[in-house]
């Protein structure tokens, strides 16, 4: 049943602008129908533009990201950083925290 709607409406559209091709008015026809989409397409970017949620309102990056974009930092700090945040996440989470040998 499907496929016999679209195949209706196809011929319907085709007659249609064979309709609007006999009378002359094709020409008018496409030039505002493209203007028209044109219009629709750009006012349908610009409003998902507007509504999309900001980059800068998200939350901040972890320490270990700063830490580690800054290059003049060395690798000793880096590491540092996240270890440290890996054992506060650890505390946190309730758990016995780092597990030392013994």
């Amino acid at each position: 049943m499907r496929r016999a709607g679209r195949w209706l409406l196809l011929a319907w559209l085709v007659a249609a602008l064979a309709l609007l091709g006999m009378d002359g008015r094709l020409p008018e026809f496409i030039a505002g129908a493209a203007s028209g989409s044109l219009l629709l397409l750009g006012l349908g970017a610009l409003v998902r533009q507007q509504l999309a949620p900001s980059r800068y309102n998200g939350p901040p990056l972890p320490e270990r990201y700063r830490v580690a974009d800054d290059l003049r930092r060395p690798l000793v700090e880096v590491v540092a950083a996240a270890e440290r945040e890996a054992s506060a996440a650890c505390w946190s989470a309730g758990g016995a925290g780092p597990r030392t040998a013994g």
